[in-house]
């Protein structure tokens, strides 16, 4: 994983949180990403600036609940303990206590009294009985505490049942605490957090780490491919392929390097680029080919396992929705290998629409996996070309679409529009079949028209201001017939003031994140790139 913070956006937000809690507002917060995209480190990062508070962290694994609970306890008393001594699972509580004596006096009883639930394997009512040290914690310290769960569903896994109440009412009655929590579950800690956590007095803030801050991970990427020419054409291109993962990033450009080292050169050629891609992803020697394989064997074993993969695969090469999968696997079962899909946070639902998200993952299901379900052998010399394709095919893509401006863009995008509905920015919309998607003379404004319904689209591949935002609405103001829509589409986003005023004036607002979502629903067919003159047509 990078050492440079390659979220800042992001690590400005944290520290903020971090400020407002230091002045008595305490605003609780869970960071939810799949594995690999930085969670662990963005809260060892905002915990470098909170050493005038007092912070008790416990990772959580999958292990016994015997060692978890004294991991906990030992999480909870090392704020009290001298800098140098530190405690594990193996510290026996009775050490605990004489080691607390000195400095919490109050805890000798609640030590005590632990140490014979462990014994008697209560495992429920000790895990109750350490939770409620913190508080004394916070009072012997004198200083607000900051209580870190990383993968804090394993508590469910550990079967802890009442874990997640015990915690509530905690989050509610402890103001002094702030609770900060990590997923790579997205789907199921969401559900956890909206219907056991998201609390009146104790709210939590959901954070997504999906991509990454490109003016942090370029340079980051050019500086991990220092001194091989070519570095500064494919950074872009693996920043949208491998998304918001920088393990993902890490592990590809590790090989890469290795690989112009073995071949003793400074040039990054299109061999060597797809080599790598080769070597982590499609040989079954691959960490990240590994890394698939595993999490489409856990659902293939699970409860309409073989389906769900079925239907994963069929996402996977372009079916959207539900009833694009009927027509292509049959209906029987459709239903519940989707919910499995969406269980496993192997598929995302937007809509009527569902997408695999993970570009990489996306491309080991139709580079690898798919030739496999067609009966190709498993031999790796055989599989080799049909992945490389479909890795030229995606890069392709990415040249075509990047080559055009970003208005062009998203009028190539426009005219692929199917009638679906979709959620884009807490919004429910349908995305119509368009006959014409045109540039208005303005420049930045697109025109699309349809049977009975005309889109208005404001294009603007840097920031947005207010006054950019009014004078959209004056421009849609003067259409006629009236737009049934009016979109506005940025490619870096708009501060909270531009988007109050695009909300007053119901315009339907889609930054970075929703874009590449969409991209995703409705990949660029190959083809020669139309000039662009030739799609600008005026409108009065």
């Amino acid at each position: 994983m990078p050492e440079t913070n390659l979220r800042d956006s992001l690590q400005r937000h944290l520290r903020q949180r971090l400020a407002s809690f230091r002045q008595g507002f305490r605003q609780n917060l869970a960071l939810i990403g799949p594995e690999g995209s930085g969670k662990t480190f963005q809260v060892q990062d905002l915990l470098t600036q909170a050493r005038d508070l007092t912070v008790v962290s416990c990772p959580l694994y999958r292990e016994s609940h015997n060692s978890f609970l004294r991991r906990w306890l030992g999480a909870i008393l090392q704020p009290m303990l001298p800098a140098a001594l530190r405690v594990d699972a193996a510290t026996p509580v009775a050490t605990l206590a004489l080691y607390a004596d000195t400095h919490y006096p109050a805890a000798a009883p609640i030590l005590t009294a632990i140490d014979g639930l462990l014994a008697r394997r209560q495992y429920g009512e000790a895990f109750t009985r350490i939770l409620d040290l913190i508080p004394g914690l916070t009072q012997a310290t004198g200083r607000p505490t900051v209580l870190v769960l990383d993968e804090f569903l394993h508590l469910e896994e550990l079967g802890f049942s009442h874990a997640f109440h015990e915690l509530g009412k905690r989050v509610m009655t402890w103001p002094q605490t702030l609770f900060m929590l990590t997923s790579s579950s997205p789907h199921r800690a969401r559900l956890i957090l909206r219907e056991r956590l998201h609390l009146l007095f104790g709210q939590f803030e959901t954070l997504d780490l999906d991509a990454l801050d490109p003016t942090r991970a370029v340079p980051w990427i050019h500086a991990m491919l220092r001194g091989l020419r070519g570095g500064a054409r494919v950074a872009p291109f693996l920043l949208s392929w491998m998304g918001g993962s920088p393990w993902y990033l890490t592990v590809f450009l590790r090989r890469l390097r290795e690989l112009a080292m073995l071949r003793r050169t400074t040039v990054l050629t299109e061999a060597l680029f797809v080599e790598a891609a080769w070597d982590v992803v499609g040989s079954a020697h691959g960490t990240l080919h590994q890394a698939c394989a595993a999490r489409i064997q856990q659902t293939a074993h699970g409860r309409e396992g073989r389906r769900a993969v079925e239907a994963l695969l069929q996402l996977a090469q372009g079916a959207r929705t539900s009833t694009d999968l009927g027509q292509r696997i049959g209906r029987a079962g459709v239903s519940h290998a989707l919910q499995l899909l969406l269980e496993q946070d192997l598929v995302e639902r937007k809509g009527a629409c569902w997408l695999v998200r993970d570009a990489v993952l996306r491309c080991w299901l139709t580079g690898i996996l798919a030739p496999q379900h067609r009966g190709l052998s498993g031999d790796e010399s055989i599989l080799r070309e049909p992945f490389q394709e479909e890795l030229l095919r995606t890069w392709q893509r990415w040249i075509q679409t990047t080559q055009l401006s970003f208005p062009d863009q998203m009028i190539r995008l426009l005219e692929t529009f199917q009638d679906d509905t979709v959620v884009l920015d807490e919004k429910t919309g349908r995305l119509p079949r368009f006959t014409q998607v045109a540039r208005h003379e303005a420049g930045a404004y697109l025109v699309a028209d349809g049977p009975g319904r005309r889109w208005c689209c404001a294009v603007e591949g840097g920031s947005v201001t207010e006054e950019a935002v009014t004078t959209f609405e004056t421009f849609c103001r003067g259409q006629w017939p009236r737009p049934s829509r009016k979109v506005l589409i940025t490619g870096t986003g708009l501060d909270e003031h531009a988007r109050l005023v695009a909300k007053a004036h119901n315009m339907w607002v889609w930054g970075p994140h929703d874009v590449e979502l969409l991209r995703a629903l409705y990949p660029p067919s190959l083809r020669a790139a139309a000039p662009a003159a030739s799609r600008r047509n005026r409108h009065g």
